[in-house]
């Protein structure tokens, strides 16, 4: 068996791996390190080689500089917006999904999920608003901000620009380029909610459920002074991370000062800053990096290109193009984790247009784009399964109010996507 179809079958278990739910992240990780190294696809120093790779330590270190943030007033301004207007569902409505957004461009969505439900069925509780009418909308709308910044999750966003410029690609992904493609999607999706999806959503009388998911919420708070600081080092932590060029420091190197300083400083204790690190995302990310360098190493990700190129039949139809690359992983995002889908979809999408002569940057972005638009199911999510019980949720609840919005952000995506980054930029 040659090293090309050693690593499809890597890549294959990798899938099958990720769409059984049933296998931890951190054990996806390790099995593909240890599979590369021990069928001689890659050497132990190359398969670990993620461990090491800066935008990986980068990722780190904004976990830590997002929990610094969660102890400052920010997130109490967010919440006390949301319930100076109560009374007011659509305001309401607004404000939460406003909010919500918010807290997962700086955190992620299942963190968000976690400050957010106990806030929301609170205020539900008091002014007699069925809590299924909160619930979805926000998180929807918190799911389709993430890793639009690259705080939180979203730093994890140039360690994908990293891998598609490995694999070739001509131009890279800047750090604002991700939070500009999102913000006419995420725009829509807090109108269409705020005017239309909470509409969708059922009306269970709150009395009909169990108080389980009350409780307090959010981090423990810190003194005002250190709040300042807090305040200080995570501004300018970012203000230096978008000098890079100009003030010649790596921002891997400007976020890891960052975070070393809230925990010296006290904002942040060391247990703290190493609960916020989630570990299995840290050792997938490991794992994704060595099945990349494999995919470009032997071939298969031509291989797997090619199988994308005969689908397209050779069309030089930019829109058709974009929809097949989106589409694709939009479809099984919604049975998968998103960051299942970004692992086996940008590499493969990236090879698929380096093949065509083609600018990868808008395919990346789309892919990455599609990713969060996990909305219709609710094992979409880890935020939608966290929902289904505090909300009262069936499945036909998530396709009624989602699928309209999926759709036309489908549509959003395919259109806009290529105009920002164009697709025949190489020719």
């Amino acid at each position: 068996m040659t090293l090309l179809e050693i690593t499809l079958l890597i890549l294959l278990a990798t899938i099958l791996a990720f769409v059984s739910g049933k296998i931890p992240f951190a054990v996806i990780s390790s099995g593909i390190i240890l599979a590369l190294i021990l069928t001689g696809v890659m050497t132990p120093a190359e398969a670990f080689g993620g461990f090491i790779n800066t935008n990986v330590v980068m990722f780190v270190a904004m976990f830590v500089i997002g929990a610094g943030l969660t102890k400052t007033v920010l997130i109490d301004k967010a919440q006390s917006l949301v319930v100076r207007y109560k009374d007011n569902q659509r305001i309401l409505i607004f404000l939460s999904c406003a909010a919500a957004a918010f807290l997962g461009a700086i955190t992620s969505a299942t963190a968000t999920a976690a400050i957010m439900i106990p806030l929301l069925v609170g205020i539900a509780n008091d002014i007699g608003t069925s809590r299924s009418k909160l619930l979805y909308p926000a998180m929807a709308c918190a799911n389709i901000a993430t890793q639009m910044t690259f705080m939180g999750q979203g730093a994890s966003n140039m360690a994908w620009n990293d891998v598609m410029m490995k694999a070739g690609a001509p131009n890279p992904l800047h750090v604002w380029d991700f939070t500009v493609a999102r913000i006419p999607m995420l725009a829509t999706a807090i109108l269409y909610m705020t005017f239309v999806g909470y509409k969708l959503m059922p009306d269970i009388p709150n009395g009909k459920f169990s108080d389980g998911a009350s409780g307090q919420t959010g981090s423990e708070k810190i003194s005002p002074a250190k709040q300042k600081l807090a305040m200080i080092i995570i501004l300018a932590t970012i203000a230096l991370m978008l000098l890079e060029n100009a003030i010649g420091i790596k921002m891997y190197l400007t976020a890891c000062l960052g975070a070393v300083l809230l925990v010296l400083t006290g904002v942040l204790s060391e247990k703290e800053a190493l609960a916020s690190i989630h570990q299995p995302t840290i050792f997938l990310f490991a794992g994704v990096l060595a099945l990349s360098d494999a995919i470009q190493k032997t071939g298969a990700g031509d291989v797997v290109a090619d199988w994308m190129i005969k689908i397209l039949g050779g069309t030089t139809n930019t829109y058709l193009i974009m929809a097949v690359f989106f589409l694709v992983p939009f479809v099984l995002t919604q049975v998968m984790s998103n960051l299942a889908t970004l692992t086996i979809f940008i590499p493969l999408v990236t090879s698929a247009c380096l093949k065509m002569g083609l600018d990868p940057r808008a395919a990346v972005v789309g892919v990455i784009t599609a990713s969060c638009i996990s909305i219709m199911t609710p094992m979409a999510a880890p935020c939608q399964i966290m929902i289904i019980e505090p909300g009262g949720y069936k499945l036909k609840d998530y396709l009624k109010c989602g699928t309209p919005l999926a759709a036309l952000l489908c549509m959003m995506s395919i259109l806009v996507l290529p105009m920002m980054f164009p697709l025949y930029y190489l020719q």
